[in-house]
């Protein structure tokens, strides 16, 4: 019963669907997350997106339940990006390791979203290796992250 509740919250995504799309890319270290921030917040400002980043208060969340079974990178990453329902995206690197960062894309119009995607991809691997996860797995620890 829980599940289904959560199906049906508001979230990065349209209602019950995951993103279209999800990558992910590893950063050199710890200390290249603020600019990873700040390089997707310059992605949503030009093209006039909402841009939101929990990160401090997810990680104080996750630390405060205390489970044992998820991994709560330091520092942990969660931004997302919107430009009304038409398109947007959710990052981060919950369950990951700290420098891993999976990017789920999703909107309601498919074809502008879609565009979106592609030109953001475009401008992630002008600075780092982007990798394509398949919509089977979602996304997992990378293991020649480097």
């Amino acid at each position: 019963m829980a599940l289904v509740a959560l199906a049906v919250l508001p979230g990065g995504c349209s209602q019950g669907q995951g993103p279209f799309r999800t990558v992910q890319l590893c950063l050199a270290g710890p200390q290249e997350v603020p600019n990873f921030v700040s390089f997707m917040d310059v992605i949503a400002q030009q093209r006039d997106m909402e841009f939101t980043d929990r990160s401090g208060a997810t990680e104080a969340e996750l630390r405060a339940i205390g489970n044992d079974n998820v991994r709560v990178a330091h520092p942990h990453v969660n931004i997302g990006a919107q430009y009304g329902s038409d398109f947007g995206f959710g990052a981060g690197n919950l369950g990951l390791p700290t420098r891993q960062m999976a990017i789920g894309f999703n909107g309601s119009n498919l074809e502008e979203a879609g565009k979106f995607a592609n030109e953001a991809v475009a401008q992630l691997s002008t600075r780092w290796r982007v990798y394509e996860v398949p919509r089977t797995s979602g996304a997992l620890p990378l293991p020649n992250c480097n």
